[in-house]
């Protein structure tokens, strides 16, 4: 039995084609969504606002001013990335040397008689941000002013007020117009979706496996599996050494790609790797039974057997939201029509699997996922049984 695996895992891993599929494909995929969701995920992240200030003068209501921005660029939720200049002339000419550079400025800020005045450039780019942090500006300085010309008032109608420091602390704290709370451990992000639904075609696709590793287990296709049903070895632990080194061949790879998009990609899964892990051996398993299941598809060449592996992945991942943001909003559709086409969609419960550790905080549905799984690796274990028992032949 041990000779059985072993050879076994050894003939897959010297498969060009298999490895082809169930390693290279998903890192080469990975890479591309990489590079395509990475700097969305970037522009999804505020950066300090870089800003060019004119120093103000030396007065009460200057050095007000400009402890004020001094606070606003402190801290690790700083909102301003300030460049202190002598005059206003200045501050234009710095925000027009780096407009359409890697680091622009969104503007520029001066103090005219007590007020500030913020002076934006126009758009240098289609992605609206410039618009988001001009408007960030404007309501930061709105609020300074506010507070300004109510510290003043304050002052002349009642300064013994600002002696309290309930009073003060409600004045020069800064404003709080929303409150962030963390509803999942993970902050959601739209391409996190695209990974899961990727991470359940390359499972599938390690299906070939099993459907490689059936077909020499048949005496009718392959000399091996002649050799096998004449043999004296106890034919079911050749079979379960033979699909024991198919799955764990394709879990190793997936567990690959698993890294890869975790490292590379930069998809957070909160520590819960080991959850993670659990899926992808459920993944697998469900893959080689699918091989299996194909395999015993009687009256189809065996080459006929791949394409319709290949076929029914790639239609699984169509309602996994694979494909893009519209296949995505059809997987949701028929969700949301139909729940039952996501329990019998290997692909969509290997997803959402994944989404369960990210963003669940019980283990309920990660349990529910996984019920699902290891019952489909059941069930198609069952159909390819009569296929794979020792046979008799007429003729080998």
């Amino acid at each position: 039995m041990w000779n059985t695996f072993k050879y076994t895992l050894l003939w897959l891993v010297r498969s060009p084609d298999i490895m082809v599929w169930a390693l290279l494909f998903p890192l080469v995929l990975t890479s591309v969504f990489i590079a395509m969701f990475g700097p969305l995920d970037d522009m999804a992240q505020l950066e300090p606002m870089r800003v060019a200030v004119v120093q103000p003068d030396d007065t009460t209501e200057g050095q007000a001013f400009e402890a004020f921005v001094d606070t606003m660029s402190e801290g690790n939720d700083r909102l301003l990335d300030p460049t202190f200049v002598a005059t206003a002339d200045d501050a234009a000419d710095l925000v027009r040397r780096h407009a359409g550079t890697d680091e622009p400025y969104v503007g520029y800020i001066t103090l005219d008689q007590g007020e500030p005045q913020a002076y934006v450039i126009g758009n240098v780019s289609t992605s609206g941000l410039e618009n988001l942090e001009s408007s960030i500006l404007a309501l930061m300085l709105d609020e300074y002013t506010a507070r300004s010309y109510l510290a003043k008032e304050l002052a002349r109608t009642d300064p013994a007020a600002l002696v309290d420091p309930t009073v003060s602390q409600a004045l020069f704290e800064p404003m709080r117009a929303t409150v962030q709370v963390h509803v999942t451990d993970n902050q959601p992000k739209e391409s996190t979706r695209f990974y899961f639904a990727l991470l359940g075609m390359a499972a599938l696709f390690g299906g070939s496996m099993g459907l490689t590793a059936c077909r020499r287990l048949k005496a009718n296709t392959s000399a091996l599996g002649a050799r096998r049903t004449i043999g004296a070895t106890n034919y079911a632990r050749t079979v379960v050494a033979t699909l024991a080194a198919s799955w764990l061949l394709s879990f190793a790879c997936l567990s690959v790609a698993f890294a890869y998009m975790e490292i590379a990609g930069g998809v957070n899964f909160a520590g819960r790797e080991g959850a993670c892990l659990t899926v992808v051996a459920a993944a697998s398993l469900v893959a080689t039974a699918l091989g299996c299941a194909l395999s015993a598809i009687p009256r189809i060449p065996e080459d006929g057997k791949n394409g319709i592996l290949s076929g029914v992945v790639c239609f699984a991942s169509l309602f996994a939201g694979l494909y893009g943001q519209p296949t995505m909003e059809l997987a949701d559709t028929i969700s949301a029509a139909f729940p039952a086409a996501d329990i019998i969609n290997p692909a969509t419960q290997i997803s959402q699997a994944f989404y369960s550790i990210m963003y669940y905080d019980t283990v309920g549905p990660l349990m529910g996922h996984l019920g699902i799984l290891c019952t489909m690796s059941i069930l198609l274990f069952l159909v390819s049984a009569s296929s794979l028992r020792r046979q008799r032949y007429a003729s080998i």
